[in-house]
């Protein structure tokens, strides 16, 4: 089977008052309805692979090589509005903290919706109906009333269940989870990681999950490569 995903000699710098090479040489493969676990410690790097997958680290400061397949497609050579419409539609991410990744001047409903129309062309209506439906799947009580909530008025483990259910809200093939749990405390950790496999197999994806927990990475992950001051080790 061909790799959903094919990362080869993957290297990431960042410049300015000195050069600092994040990722040294990444090689990665994820497959259909796999589950990748990327496991280190912090600073080794497993961040920056993820966001450069989906292309989100600062232009300017950023130099990218190596080669980054993702469903066929060339991530690298992406600009514009098809880096625009590949983000959310083809590979999304749940970022590490909800609260810095969601808007606080928008509602949840207001935030999922604009994707889908952005990605779908709905209209309001649709896509307002596709974010009390998502609400719903991923568990939120009152979902219809949420929708109305702004980000500051959820818990930690609420606010983390809408950024599930913006970044499936387009039902994306590959979903990037960036220590979707570590924010949150134990009872809650443990009904993310609950959620998150019924998830991908309901939606068909495949999935990166970061950690730098062992205990969650053999928990979740078909697979598991170790990184290490950028590397992948073992």
């Amino acid at each position: 089977m061909s790799a959903l995903v094919d990362v080869r000699d993957l290297r990431v710098r960042f410049s300015g008052e000195r050069t600092v090479h994040a990722v040294n040489g990444v090689d990665l493969a994820l497959r259909e309805g796999e589950t990748l676990g990327l496991l280190g410690e912090s600073g080794s790097g497993k961040s920056v692979t993820l966001r450069a997958l989906l292309r989100l680290l600062p232009q300017r400061r950023t130099t990218i090589s190596g080669q980054v397949q993702v469903a066929g497609v060339d991530v690298l050579a992406l600009d514009g509005e098809a880096l625009s419409a590949f983000r959310g539609r083809t590979v999304s991410m749940i970022f590490q903290e909800p609260a810095l990744a969601l808007d606080p001047v928008y509602t949840i409903g207001a935030q999922i919706a604009e994707s889908v129309m952005r990605h779908e062309g709905c209209s309001r209506q649709a896509a307002y109906s596709r974010a009390l439906e998502m609400l719903d799947v991923v568990r939120i009580p009152s979902p219809k009333s949420r929708l109305a909530a702004y980000p500051h008025e959820l818990s930690g483990g609420m606010r983390q269940r809408a950024m599930i259910a913006l970044a499936l809200s387009c039902k994306p093939k590959i979903l990037l989870a960036d220590e979707p749990t570590t924010a949150l405390d134990a009872t809650v950790q443990i009904q993310i990681l609950l959620l998150l496999p019924e998830l991908q197999r309901e939606f068909g994806m495949s999935v990166i999950f970061v950690t730098h927990d062992i205990g969650v990475a053999v928990e979740v992950s078909d697979r598991l490569a170790v990184m290490y001051a950028g590397q992948i080790v073992e």
